[in-house]
């Protein structure tokens, strides 16, 4: 069902006593900010076709289990939401601002911000994104905050969309109130758990790409290189183990295309691994790039590009 009828180009007026606070010049003026939690867990489904079953991690003493709502699992494009809203909170605290858990926004400036379209489409993907992120239950014990509890909460506790009928009579979301959840404020707010992240990470059009660009962001760091098993970097991206086939498939296309903003990618051998070392020894090569390289040899490895190394 479509809620929304029309294009706004930000003009529309809201009726007196709904005003809505903009962010926009704060939000134009700062860097994109992402949560460090986020980009180290598979919170979000990289499909954008419903996921209904639910994502389950568990690492040492960490344990996550993500489970749908009525239309499924909260996507990684629905993400740009909280990438936007952890982006004007951050930019509040640097400049010494009081914060809180709730954030008024307008609408058309997170379109225009997240590089999606303007026009009614994008209104909808809008509403769909803050259903699925207030319906998706995560579960988890990861620290926040300095504190380590057992939890579940939906990404935001609730969202209120401001509309008004614009002179053609259409209905053209205005603004919206958002409220995060307690786990999210505290892992901004005390932590300071953020990273910086690349706009043309907006760009990305597949979901795994955009979960491998989180990824490399938050391990490479200052390093020449980042190297990852195959089998951990698909739990990572919450790959099912039956689908490891197709994923080595997918990264090996994506290094090829080689479209992630500041970093490359490439699968190599792992010549030391107990696998690779009993082909050799029964007399097998195992060469870069060979198709039947087992999936417990494959090591796959994150370089900055030269513009990263150079930046200050």
């Amino acid at each position: 069902m479509t809620l929304f009828d029309a294009e706004s180009d930000g003009s529309t007026k809201v009726p007196p006593g709904q005003q809505i606070d903009l962010f926009v010049e704060s939000l134009v003026a700062a860097p994109l900010r992402d949560d460090r939690a986020t980009m180290e867990f598979p919170f979000f489904a990289l499909q954008k076709r419903p996921l209904l079953m639910p994502i389950l991690y568990q690492d040492g003493n960490v344990s996550i289990r993500i489970s749908p709502g009525e239309r499924g699992i909260a996507t990684i494009w629905d993400k740009d939401v909280l990438i936007y809203l952890s982006s004007l909170i951050n930019a509040k605290i640097e400049r010494g601002e009081e914060v809180c858990r709730t954030v008024r926004i307008a609408a058309y400036d997170m379109l225009r911000v997240t590089r999606r379209h303007t026009g009614k489409n994008g209104y909808q993907e809008i509403y769909d994104a803050l259903f699925r992120l207030r319906s998706t239950t995560i579960t988890t014990d990861i620290q926040s905050g300095g504190e380590r509890e057992t939890r579940g909460f939906g990404w935001i506790d609730s969202f209120r969309i401001l509309t008004k009928e614009n002179k053609a009579g259409n209905r053209v979301m205005q603004g919206l109130e958002i409220t995060l959840n307690d786990w999210t404020f505290r892992a901004l707010v005390k932590d300071r758990r953020v990273l910086a992240i690349n706009p043309a990470y907006f760009d990305l059009t597949g979901g795994l790409e955009r979960r491998l660009y989180e990824i490399a962001r938050k391990h490479v760091g200052k390093q020449n290189e980042w190297r990852v098993s195959l089998l951990l970097l698909a739990k990572k991206c919450g790959t099912m183990q039956r689908n490891l086939r197709r994923f080595k498939f997918d990264l090996k296309e994506l290094a090829e295309l080689d479209r992630l903003p500041d970093y490359q990618m490439f699968l190599v051998n792992d010549h030391s691994s107990p696998i690779t070392k009993a082909m050799e020894a029964g007399g097998m090569k195992v060469v870069k790039g060979a198709k039947r390289t087992p999936n417990e040899a494959v090591i796959v490895v994150f370089k900055p590009r030269m513009s990263v190394l150079l930046a200050p």
